[in-house]
């Protein structure tokens, strides 16, 4: 299974009625994601009276980060075969409602009011939620959406707003970092590494192996703006080599030695939901991933 998932092929899917990439199968071809970028934010996001609009799935208060209302942003710009997202990352037109800056700010702050009250999290419900976030699939899609809602943060009592992000985006626009940093009192950027190696990017991702570098240009430019950042990573043994996870923390060193890498790199491993499990055999399985795909697409 591990020399399968780190060596598959991955070629490009035509789904039934356009060419809108959704999971990784056997006979999928690279894909350059910032042009899937592009078209994704055709697809969730739109002009409104009160700015940009963006698709949302839900808000809600989690338990991570020791408390947290979070917006659970539609649409991605890879397609990392293991993902445990929900399918509004493979089918963004299928999924989530439109919000404008406002609205979606004011949601952040009403699901932190109300706290913890999803089922499942009853030993939470007395968590107090004093920090807000955007995590789900991509959150930097949507360019304009996000910097007007960090406006309204700032203007709110939170203290705190994470942006968790693959770093695609902002390691492709020094642009929108710099405009990020006019929000740097409040927020930290959390930036999710896949790879170290281009081979390992395009396995893992689906995207051409040459923009792996974009991760660390997006650590590297928040770093230069005075934006708190840091790195996560999938290092899970069974996807990434020992070899690549120490070319990673070599990497990450260099760019951040205070952080100590070495020592504090927040590591992530595969976790078998039901949607990771399903990506895997699809990226495997041709015919079950052609299948897979008519099965999701009719019942959304």
């Amino acid at each position: 299974m591990r020399e399968l998932l780190m060596g598959q092929k991955i070629l490009m899917v035509e789904s039934n009625s356009t060419m809108y990439q959704r999971f990784l199968s056997p006979d999928f071809s690279p894909f350059n994601p910032l042009k899937l970028a592009e078209e994704t934010e055709k697809v969730i996001t739109r002009e409104g009276e009160e700015g940009l609009k963006r698709k949302y799935l839900s808000f809600y208060s989690a338990p991570v980060y020791r408390g947290i209302a979070t917006g659970y942003a539609v649409g991605c710009c890879l397609r990392c075969f293991y993902c445990w997202a929900n399918w509004s990352r493979d089918f963004p037109e299928k999924c989530g409602d439109f919000y404008s800056p406002r609205k979606a700010a004011h949601n952040l702050f009403e699901a932190a009011e109300k706290g913890i009250v999803s089922p499942g999290w009853e030993r939470f419900r007395g968590l107090k939620i004093d920090k807000l976030r955007l995590s789900g699939c991509e959150p930097t899609l949507g360019k304009e959406h996000l910097l007007r809602l960090l406006e309204y943060v700032m203007q709110s009592r939170y203290p705190l707003f994470i942006l968790e992000t693959n770093g695609i985006l902002l390691g492709s626009d020094t642009d929108y970092v710099e405009r990020l940093a006019a929000f740097k009192e409040k927020l930290y950027v959390r930036v999710s590494f896949k790879a170290a190696t281009p081979e390992g990017f395009e396995t893992r991702t689906g995207a051409v192996g040459k923009y792996y570098e974009l991760p660390f240009n997006a650590l590297q430019y928040l770093l230069d703006n005075g934006i708190y950042a840091k790195a996560a990573a999938m290092t899970d043994s069974r996807v990434m080599p020992k070899e690549e996870r120490d070319i990673l923390l070599h990497r990450l060193d260099e760019i951040d030695p205070k952080s100590d890498y070495f020592h504090t790199l927040e590591e992530e491993g595969i976790d078998l939901y039901d949607t990771t499990v399903k990506r895997i055999k699809a990226f495997c399985d041709a015919d079950f991933a052609r299948e897979l795909e008519n099965v999701v697409s009719n019942e959304m």
